[in-house]
């Protein structure tokens, strides 16, 4: 991204910019840098970014201090996300399972 660009979302998230040889990023690990984030673009997207958006939100509030809790969320949506791009993967009609209780 342009370096301009960069700086405008790390002034606007409240996160610090790196500066690489080759690249800039926007990368922060401060959980009230995470927050603004969160807030920032709460209820801005939609469609499955929105459904994957919502539960690394949540969970993060969730399980802010629990790194292996957060670490096994972060595992599923990307096995969810690994799934919705299989172009082989099959449909389950949730109505046919049959749950034991």
């Amino acid at each position: 991204m342009d370096l301009i660009v960069l700086q405008a979302i790390a002034h606007i998230l409240g996160i610090g910019l790196s500066k690489k040889k080759t690249y800039s990023s926007v990368v922060t690990t401060n959980s009230r840098a995470i927050a603004n984030i969160i807030e920032y673009y709460s209820n801005t997207m939609k469609g499955i970014k929105a459904v994957e958006y919502r539960i690394w939100a949540r969970s993060f509030i969730k399980h802010k201090g629990n790194f292996e809790k957060l670490n096994k969320i972060r595992e599923n949506i990307r096995a969810f996300r690994q799934i919705r791009l299989d172009k082989n993967y099959k449909r389950v009609d949730i109505k046919k399972i049959r749950f034991e209780g």
